[in-house]
């Protein structure tokens, strides 16, 4: 089953869109806001794809038409640095990105084969193991509920990560954010749902949605000052696995950390929470 990664760089418009109002002209983002984007593309997003245990996924990303050619140039730099053969830039007019993601998905002729859409938001990264996992649960939530036309699914626990001065400085494991970490979509190509056109709020509504639940902590996102003040302590055992799976951490940083905690109760990690509610 194949993955695509499909993420929004933005020029136009607000960060990590490409959207405007009706009868107003785009705000084109500050140097220093497009600067940002390139830096944790470059230094979260991509290394953490190029570190995948399965490089069998593709990694759309979506632009604007707009950008300066200095700007495409770079990224079609990064992209045959880092992801070489396995990346396509989609330069785009300004519409709704997921239009555009399933405009892509429609045209690549798969078929009535299922692939795996996952949604990439600016700061994510994710674990060596991600792909590999991810495509057990697609294969295994498909062949549950192929009549359906597909199923969403998200992990319930990741990291959030917070970088100063290009620094990781703090790190802290979340449960159940309000924008799930690796929200995917298994289901035909051809579909009409895309996991850039769904509201959080409405996962199992017209499909069902799997809650992926394991200790393993596979996703991390960066979060800056303005989203969080500080970050607490982390359990060390919780750093020390989190530098296997990004390479980013691995290096010595200044994360606090404190002595590891017993947990409370044991945690199933094969354990997959499944919601199913009719439209």
């Amino acid at each position: 089953m194949e993955v695509f990664f499909q993420m929004r760089f933005s020029y136009c418009g607000k960060p990590g869109g490409l959207v405007r109002r009706r009868g107003t002209a785009p705000r084109g983002l500050t140097e220093a806001e497009v600067l940002r984007q390139f830096e944790v593309l470059e230094r979260l997003t991509l290394p953490s794809l190029r570190d995948q245990d399965d490089p069998s996924f593709r990694l759309i990303l979506l632009t604007s038409a707009r950008m300066p050619q200095a700007g495409k140039d770079h990224l079609t730099w990064l992209l045959n640095h880092y992801l070489p053969g396995r990346s396509h830039v989609e330069y785009a007019r300004p519409m709704i990105p997921g239009r555009v993601f399933r405009r892509y998905m429609q045209g690549i002729g798969h078929g009535e084969a299922p692939v795996v859409q996952t949604q990439v938001l600016e700061g994510d990264a994710f674990g060596r193991r991600f792909v590999q996992k991810l495509r057990e649960h697609a294969i295994e939530s498909w062949a549950a509920t192929p009549e359906s036309g597909g199923t969403f699914m998200s992990f319930k626990r990741g990291l959030n990560l917070r970088l100063e001065r290009r620094k990781p400085v703090g790190l802290e494991v979340i449960t159940a954010p309000v924008t799930p970490f690796g929200l995917s979509l298994v289901a035909r190509p051809s579909g009409r749902y895309n996991p850039a056109l769904i509201n959080p709020d409405g996962l199992g509504v017209k499909l069902p949605h799997v809650s992926i639940r394991t200790r393993s902590l596979h996703c991390m996102r960066a979060v800056g000052a303005d989203d969080v003040a500080d970050l607490p302590p982390v359990e060390a055992r919780i750093l020390a696995e989190a530098q296997q799976e990004f390479s980013v951490l691995r290096a010595v940083h200044a994360i606090p950390t404190t002595e590891d905690q017993r947990l409370k109760a044991p945690v199933d990690v094969s354990h997959v929470g499944r919601l199913r509610r009719s439209a």
